[in-house]
């Protein structure tokens, strides 16, 4: 058990479907802090955004935050003035493409990410369409989200994460983590955590990768041009796309 004069406040901003609720829970039980999903009525299936009301005594001193937000000057000025600290996490964009529609077909068809107000007329397409639909209208989201959060200069209670460092170790990833936020790693803690079922922590596939062949070679190449025809440089998402280039030729290079 950690020593409960510690407080600390910990905000999960997060793109959707990269592993967040999952890493909010563990964060929230290996510090023995409340999960505020549990405790806050502030998700809803639109544009997120924190307040100064969310910051209630049910929060207690020790609190994980969870909330797909957007770095709007509103929002810095409230982890400045209560000391929060942000775990800053992101997922690539091919993979997150195939996690959303299995979202979207699962759980829910409404999502921030992009408006879809009919659930039939979304589930009667076929598969490489609704892929299609999600790269052409829910990216931009996503790519406003990723340049906000990157147009900062690295704050110190900002710590970057991705999901595929999740994938690839979790006891590295959340040590990191916790190490980030200013505390000791207890090695022996953080295992246990781990190995403990998880309640509600929608991690469904879990794995790096899947949209080497979840997407078709004309959808990969739809989310390459976006990418590659956008105002602003977005190489770096080019380049954490599983499938380009260490796993072969860019779609975009094979339909020359």
């Amino acid at each position: 058990m950690l020593n409960a004069s510690q407080n600390i406040g910990v905000l999960v901003a997060c793109s959707i479907k990269s592993g967040s609720t999952y890493v909010s829970r563990i964060l929230a039980r290996y510090l023995d802090a409340n999960f505020a999903d549990t405790i806050l009525d502030y998700y809803g299936y639109r544009e997120q955004i924190l307040y100064e009301w969310h910051f209630t005594p049910a929060l207690g001193p020790r609190f994980v935050l969870h909330l797909h937000i957007k770095p709007y000057p509103p929002h810095l000025a409230l982890i400045e003035r209560h000391r929060i600290k942000v775990v800053n996490l992101w997922r690539n964009l091919g993979d997150t493409i195939l996690s959303l529609d299995d979202h979207i077909l699962r759980e829910h068809w409404a999502t921030s990410a992009v408006y879809i107000d009919n659930d039939p007329d979304y589930r009667i397409l076929p598969r490489e369409e609704r892929h299609k639909f999600l790269i052409q209208y829910g990216l931009p989201w996503y790519i406003s989200f990723y340049l906000a959060w990157r147009a900062l200069r690295n704050p110190e209670w900002l710590i970057r994460c991705k999901y595929e460092e999740m994938v690839r170790n979790k006891f590295a990833f959340f040590s990191r983590i916790i190490r980030a936020l200013g505390r000791e790693c207890d090695d022996e803690r953080l295992r246990h955590v781990l190995e403990t079922d998880v309640h509600d922590k929608r991690f469904n596939v879990g794995i790096a990768g899947r949209s080497i062949e979840g997407l078709s070679e004309s959808n990969k190449l739809l989310l390459e041009r976006m990418l590659i025809e956008y105002p602003q440089d977005l190489s770096e998402l080019l380049h954490e796309l599983p499938w380009w280039p260490d796993n072969g030729m860019s779609a975009a290079l094979r339909s020359q």
